[in-house]
């Protein structure tokens, strides 16, 4: 009995653990980023920076991305 309340209690605390990492991801909000000056002297409006892009082909454009970083070197000519 008291074997398998210090199983239940382990589980207990791990789960516990483990919760709070999951709630971090989903705080994504929108961030207003304030205006301000670039380095060549000129005037960077604010804007509000979603946290999701609205574009309808961007998970399309994210996946071609993600495809071509990865297999850079796949298909390039190899150097002797």
């Amino acid at each position: 009995m008291k074997h398998r309340n210090f199983i239940i209690a382990i589980i207990f605390i791990l789960l516990s653990a483990c919760g709070g990492d999951m709630d971090s991801g989903s705080g994504r909000k929108a961030v207003y980023v304030k205006p301000s000056i670039d380095s060549r002297g000129r005037y960077r409006k604010g804007h509000v920076r979603m946290p999701v892009s609205t574009r309808k082909n961007a998970l399309k454009s994210q996946t071609r991305s993600r495809y071509y970083y990865q297999t850079r070197g796949k298909y390039r000519r190899k150097r002797s």
